[in-house]
């Protein structure tokens, strides 16, 4: 048997025809500086590969010839793969509990052994549906399963003050029915449809409402219950939020907890019938922590030892892999693409597979530091079991516990994209044309702050008897005009002190002051019993998420950030446009200039079977999502294709040539930010869903920058180190201490402690996660924190060069 996988003439995006040897049964780790072609060797090269062979194997034939972007690939196994990208769930009511198959247990154990309340015993036997808000006959009838109704107020919907025609807010016109049996009832009761709906009688007003059988009309209530049902129905299949409210043809209708549940989402019989007098709902809304140890404690005196057992094993599998603090009611599009890499990798372990290839993008992300030594066991034990375990990663510890390291570079974009090592970890240490082994040699140091900003008593933000979620009455002072980094292991408490609490508070006090990018519904509502005080001292709050940017699928970061349009309209002003009547439109994919075959995306998709689809470049506009118009017209012998293809780094020396054609400045400040931000290597066009969480956060970040919003501001920012290099991290720390330098304060949420060794303060949360946490267990300078032993992150802290 082959002992490596041979890659040879790899070239796909800026991969430069590289050949790669990965060894079976190892733990590899591609590493290098952020954009230097990672992903392309691991996911777009390894995993596609191995994707399409097991397809054809199957018998499940591509539709079309695709041309590999490598010259072979040996000695290949089945690959499975989870990248750390913002992942569009099909289904967006799926829970860790529905993808885990703990839920499914649950329901069977209810099912079997559950003890109804007489009231609701019909003396038929329950089956596992009855326990699943998704199945028809486990949901509530009130609610489809959502746990939130959508109530109608009739005095909402008949206002007397407007015109019986405006009822239906043009419903009607587009209904010939409805619109024939409400002329046929306004005929026959002689009504002006003119006249406001409080000129009708009591009598016509209950014709009105509830319907009329000589007409045939239904009545303005039922019409809207039945709208309802289907705008409910509707939403319940498409969208994964609790929307505070629906618009109903033009009504807004409130949403509120479901009346007949309690919230639940579930039918009768489920509400009452409870194991160790706990509901199904009740055990899927603890943390799996706890799950594991009530199991654990009541496996012996509980019926079902089988299914316990199997419980025990996922529940213990999640815990391992670092899920403690989530729920199994917690609901997949909201968890991090960290958190979903290990829901599957957990999921891979309880299977037990052997032979194959996995393929993971920065597993440690999210993980404490304390934490990532469980997962680098199990990684390890994956191998152990006859698998090839292959990790894009960043992660000092885990780049050293790995069998064998290819490292890609020597930097980003098309200044990367080449092979710079492949071998142990020992020979890569005196790699020198490589950006990452010096800092494993230690003979690049780490930086780490060195004199901490005096903290100024007077210009405190405070928070006082946070309870929210895990949070345990916590108050504490946040620092303003300095760094202060936020601690903890996973669930700890970190989200729900800041992005929970501490920023719902400050968009209720300070309203159009706070900066959001996303909608204001996805702010939670303000935890009644926390208070904040110090907002005296801020001229604006700009939080900076990991939330996806765009919402088109022909976003990219240059319509993000504003540089599309600018350029457009430099093309729009070139002779050939001038010429030609060409305006801005036609030079972007979203407007006239976009591809009427594929609608600008440049491919098309195709369904291969199995769940999988392939794009296909677009055979009219030959992938380029553009009209023939406009790839016509050139700039400094460029079309708007060539540059939407640019990296930020190549785009900022072409629009930054002062002597250049192409010269614009606020373009060139754009690009030069993203650069500062460490986003060089992206390019302009590519499409956001592509773009990782921590991508978008630095994206935003640069957009928040070119604003020179001055000082006094505070900048909350979350994890914005994921998935950078060393270098690049050092680069962003620069960044955040010139903030504060000029006059800002930045609140960051972070695990690496090479970015909490640079802040000026520290707030640690512990000591464990979900039920174990929520109490503030460190808080002072890195120094402080490093010396206090209550402080899990302070080993940690000491082991960073200072």
């Amino acid at each position: 048997m082959n002992e490596f996988i041979e890659i040879k003439g790899a070239r796909i995006h800026n991969l430069k025809n590289i050949d790669v040897r990965i060894p079976r049964n190892k733990l590899t780790v591609i590493t290098g500086v952020s954009g230097s072609g990672k992903s392309s060797l691991a996911f777009d090269t390894l995993y596609e590969e191995g994707k399409r062979r097991y397809l054809q194997f199957s018998g499940e034939h591509y539709m079309v010839d695709t041309i590999p972007k490598f010259e072979a690939i040996t000695a290949l196994a089945p690959t499975v793969a989870v990248e750390q990208r913002i992942i569009r769930q099909s289904n967006p009511r799926s829970t860790v509990g529905t993808r885990s198959k703990v839920g499914n247990l649950l329901a069977f154990l209810f099912a079997a052994y559950g003890q109804r309340e007489p009231t609701y015993d019909d003396g038929l036997p329950l089956s596992m549906e009855f326990f699943q808000k998704n199945s028809p006959k486990g949901m509530c009838v009130k609610c489809l399963g959502t746990g939130r109704y959508h109530e109608l107020n009739e005095d909402t919907i008949l206002n007397k003050n407007i015109p019986i025609k405006d009822i239906f807010n043009g419903f009607l016109m587009k209904h010939r029915s409805y619109k024939a049996n409400f002329n046929k009832f306004c005929e026959l009761h002689h009504i002006d449809v003119k006249d406001t709906v409080g000129t009708l009688s009591d009598e016509l007003m209950s014709l009105f409402k509830y319907g009329c059988r000589k007409s045939g009309f239904v009545g303005a209530i039922v019409f809207f219950h039945d709208m309802q049902k289907h705008v409910t129905s509707k939403h319940v299949r498409h969208n994964n939020k609790e929307e505070k409210e629906i618009d109903l043809w033009g009504i807004k209708v409130a949403s509120v907890t479901c009346p007949k549940c309690n919230g639940t989402g579930l039918g009768e019989k489920a509400i009452h019938t409870t194991i160790s007098g706990k509901t199904i709902t009740e055990f899927e809304n603890m943390y799996i922590g706890e799950l594991l140890i009530f199991f654990d404690r009541q496996k012996d005196v509980l019926p079902g030892k089988n299914l316990i057992d199997e419980i025990i094993l996922k529940l213990r599998c999640m815990v391992d892999v670092g899920l403690h603090h989530l729920a199994l009611s917690r609901q997949v599009p909201t968890l991090s693409g960290g958190e979903i890499q290990r829901l599957f990798l957990a999921s891979y372990i309880i299977a037990e597979m052997d032979s194959m290839i996995f393929v993971f993008d920065e597993p440690t992300i999210g993980l404490h530091e304390a934490e990532k030594e469980t997962l680098i066991n199990i990684m390890q034990n994956l191998v152990h079991r006859g698998n090839t375990v292959v990790a894009v990663e960043h992660d000092e510890n885990f780049i050293r516990a790995a069998d064998y390291i290819i490292d890609l570079g020597p930097d980003a974009g098309i200044y990367g994209g080449e092979r710079i090592f492949q071998g142990s970890l020992h020979e890569f240490m005196s790699c020198n044309i490589s950006r990452t082994a010096p800092y494993l040699a230690r003979a690049t140091k780490v930086s780490a702050k060195q004199d901490f900003k005096p903290i100024d008593s007077l210009r405190m933000l405070t928070i006082e008897h946070a309870n929210l979620h895990n949070l345990r009455d916590v108050s504490v002072s946040i620092p303003l005009g300095m760094m202060v980094g936020i601690a903890g292991v996973s669930g700890s408490g970190k989200s729900s002190l800041i992005h929970d609490t501490l920023v719902p508070k400050l968009k209720q006090l300070l309203k159009t002051k706070l900066v959001y990018e996303e909608d204001d519904d996805d702010i939670l509502s303000p935890d009644g019993n926390a208070s904040v005080t110090g907002i005296e001292h801020i001229k604006k709050c700009i939080v900076v998420d990991q939330k996806p940017i765009g919402r088109s699928k022909t976003s990219c970061p240059a319509t993000y950030t504003g540089i599309t349009d600018r350029v457009r309209a430099i093309f729009a002003k070139m002779p050939e446009a001038i010429e030609n009547g060409y305006a801005a439109g036609v030079f972007t994919v979203n407007s006239e200039g976009g591809c009427r075959a594929c609608k600008g995306e440049g491919f098309k998709n195709f369904h291969v079977g199995f769940g999988n689809w392939i794009e296909v470049e677009c055979e009219m506009c030959r992938g380029t999502g553009y009209v023939e118009e406009a790839l016509s017209v050139t700039l400094e012998r460029k079309n708007i294709k060539d540059i939407m293809a640019m990296s930020v780094a190549e785009a900022a020396d072409f629009f930054g040539r002062k002597e250049s054609e192409a010269y614009d400045k606020s373009i060139s400040t754009i690009l030069d930010t993203l650069k500062r931000v460490g986003m060089g290597y992206i390019t302009l066009g590519q499409k956001t869903p592509t773009i990782s969480g921590g991508e978008a956060q630095r994206i935003k970040l640069a957009k928040e920058l070119c604003k020179h919003n001055g000082s006094g501001n505070v900048y909350i920012l979350d994890e914005p180190t994921t998935g950078l290099s060393f270098s690049d991290t050092d680069r962003l720390i620069e960044l955040m201490q010139q903030l504060v330098d000029a006059g800002n304060t930045i609140i960051v949420t972070e695990h690496d402690p090479t970015v909490l060794a640079n802040c000026d303060f520290i707030i640690e949360m512990g000591p464990g996660g979900g039920s174990d946490g929520g109490h503030v267990i460190a808080q002072g300078t890195p120094k402080e924190v490093g010396a206090n032993e209550k402080s899990i992150l302070g080993k940690y802290l000491k082991q960073v060069q200072i």
